[in-house]
């Protein structure tokens, strides 16, 4: 399915446009929450195909990449598990209330831009896994999540490329001499590790094997 991604995104983004125009933003909720409890079995599909956020993101990123422009990097303060569930709680009261009240706040809409906005200035793993309260929700949800992309390590040959290219921060390599790991519930299922990859070590599998992993987890990134 990842040769539709971009026709899959771009038909969503229309959708999601037209929700906002016609003030129906609830049903984009809908497809969120439905997103997220088939995240236990499918994973962030929602990240990688469906969030209007990251599709203008990945346009701001592709630019940025083609114009040779280096992005600020995520600031250490930022990595703090406290601020990433601060920002999720006041996104869940906030979507309490409109839900409760019937108000039409434009709490999506805001999120829209807000992520735009930080992309621009800094490198986009600091939205998508310290400040994006969907992706905190999703890494929790996907947490037993046992599909997705991993690492064959008959054929990796280390070179850190998909460390590089991951947008999210999904990419394990604490030491250069180990073979890096994937974390599933942080990866947004965009495949471009596996396009990037000069061994083509990288593929979608459906592990049974695969352990929780920990939303707090902390990846680090090859200099």
């Amino acid at each position: 399915m990842g040769k539709y991604r971009k026709w899959i995104q771009a038909l969503t983004l229309i959708i999601f446009g037209a929700l906002v125009f016609l003030g129906k933003m609830k049903l984009w909720m809908m497809v969120f929450f439905a997103s997220l409890f088939l995240s236990s079995i499918a994973g962030r599909f929602y990240c990688g195909y469906l969030c209007p956020i990251n599709t203008c993101m990945e346009v701001i990123d592709e630019n940025a990449a083609k114009k040779g422009k280096k992005r600020r990097k995520t600031p250490s303060w930022l990595k703090n598990d406290y601020i990433r569930i601060s920002i999720l709680v006041v996104f869940l009261v906030i979507m309490g209330f409109v839900f409760a009240t019937g108000k039409k706040l434009p709490v999506l809409v805001i999120l829209f831009f807000l992520g735009l906005i930080v992309t621009i200035f800094y490198e986009p793993s600091l939205w998508h896994r310290y400040l994006c309260p969907y992706g905190t929700l999703l890494a929790f949800f996907s947490a037993y999540n046992k599909k997705g992309y991993e690492i064959d390590k008959r054929k990796c040959i280390k070179c850190g490329i998909c460390v590089k290219v991951c947008q999210a921060d999904a990419v394990n390599w604490p030491k250069q001499n180990q073979f890096p790991e994937i974390q599933k519930n942080l990866c947004l299922v965009c495949g471009k590790c596996e396009k990037a990859c000069p061994q083509e070590a990288i593929s979608f599998t459906s592990n049974t094997k695969s352990k929780k992993r920990n939303i707090n987890d902390v990846t680090s990134k090859c200099p």
